[in-house]
C-alpha cells in the first residue's frame, strides 16, 4: 500500500514536472507562433494582391512582414552555432524578401497611377514580385522543416 501511494506520488509530481516544462515550452514558442500566424495571414494578402493586380494592401503586409524578420532574428536559438547561423540565414532571407517586395509594389503603384503618362512595362516587376513571393514561401517551409518539432520522424 505505500509502495503504491509512493509510486502514485512521483507518478503526480513527474506529470507536474513535464506539464510545466510543456507549458514553459509552449509559452516561450508563443510569440514565434504569433508571428508565424500574422506572416501566414500577410503571404495571403500578397498572392490575392499579387493574383489581382491590386497592390494597396501589400506595403504594409510586407514591412509587417520586415518587421517580423527583425523580431525572429532576436528569437535565434541558443545552442550549437550551425543552428544559429541557419535560422539568422532564414530570418535575414525573410527580412530581403519583404523589402523587395515593398519595393517592386511600390513602383507597381505609382504605374497604376501614372498609366496614362507613363508606358512602363510591369510584367517584369510582377514577375520579380511573383518570384519574391515564393522566395519568402520557401524561407517558411525550410525553416519549419529545420527547426519545427516534428509529430513523426
Amino acid at each position: 500500500m505505500i509502495r503504491a501511494r509512493i509510486a502514485a506520488g512521483l507518478a503526480g509530481c513527474v506529470a507536474l514536472v513535464v506539464m510545466g516544462v510543456s507549458t514553459f515550452a509552449l509559452a516561450k514558442d508563443a510569440p514565434i507562433k504569433e508571428l508565424m500566424g500574422e506572416n501566414f495571414a500577410g503571404l495571403q494578402t500578397i498572392l490575392i494582391s499579387l493574383i489581382t493586380s491590386d497592390y494597396a494592401a501589400v506595403p504594409k503586409q510586407a514591412n509587417a512582414i520586415h518587421e517580423h524578420a527583425v523580431e525572429l532574428s532576436q528569437m535565434a536559438p541558443e545552442g550549437p552555432s550551425a543552428d544559429r547561423k541557419q535560422f539568422l540565414s532564414y530570418a535575414y532571407n525573410l527580412d530581403a524578401h519583404a523589402r523587395d517586395i515593398e519595393s517592386i509594389v511600390k513602383l507597381l503603384i505609382q504605374h497604376d497611377k501614372d498609366r496614362e503618362k507613363v508606358s512602363l512595362g510591369t510584367d517584369h516587376l510582377r514577375e520579380a514580385l511573383a518570384a519574391h513571393y515564393g522566395g519568402m514561401v520557401t524561407m517558411c517551409v525550410a525553416c519549419h522543416n529545420r527547426f519545427r518539432q516534428r509529430v513523426v520522424q
